[in-house]
């Protein structure tokens, strides 16, 4: 059974002191200790959560950045094809024009060549003419030699 006696109350007592004394000398270090190794985490933690932040805006920045990128050679894209319609459209109308030009002169020539042709076999026949004319009143031959006479010679320029 259990007695009730001073053993008990020194026991008691000295387990009281014992408690106090682990506690303020024991306990309240490692408590500081665990204290500060958590404020330590917590501002690892917080610096690391900063980061992650800053990196979530540095890769929204560099997002955008490549996106802008992406629009202005879209762009360049555009305006050079752009510039390279406009140039085909130049260099088509200009070899358009200058064939109209060389089709002109190429008829004036034809033009001109034919006028001189002509002009060349009017002189001939007006030539051969005043020949004819010019023989039949001074020959006294029939009308028909001079009238073959004058087929010969018309033949023979014709053929030349």
């Amino acid at each position: 059974m259990l007695r009730l006696d001073i053993n008990l109350l020194f026991t008691a007592a000295n387990l009281l002191i014992w408690f106090l004394l682990i506690r303020k000398f024991l306990f309240k270090p490692i408590n500081t200790v665990i204290s500060k190794r958590e404020e330590a985490l917590a501002s690892q933690y917080a610096k690391a959560q900063e980061l992650q932040e800053e990196a979530a805006k540095e890769k929204d920045k560099c997002a955008k950045f490549q996106e802008q990128i992406e629009q202005e050679k879209t762009a360049a894209i555009a305006k050079a094809k752009e510039d390279a319609r406009t140039e085909y459209d130049r260099i088509l109308t200009d070899a358009r024009e200058k064939a109209e030009r060389i089709v002109e002169m190429s008829r004036e020539e034809g033009e001109q060549e034919k006028a001189r042709i002509i002009g060349t076999a009017e002189q001939e026949i007006r030539s051969l003419i005043m020949e004819t004319a010019v023989r039949s009143m001074q020959s006294s031959a029939g009308d028909r030699a001079l009238y073959d006479q004058f087929l010969t010679k018309a033949g023979e320029t014709h053929a030349e």
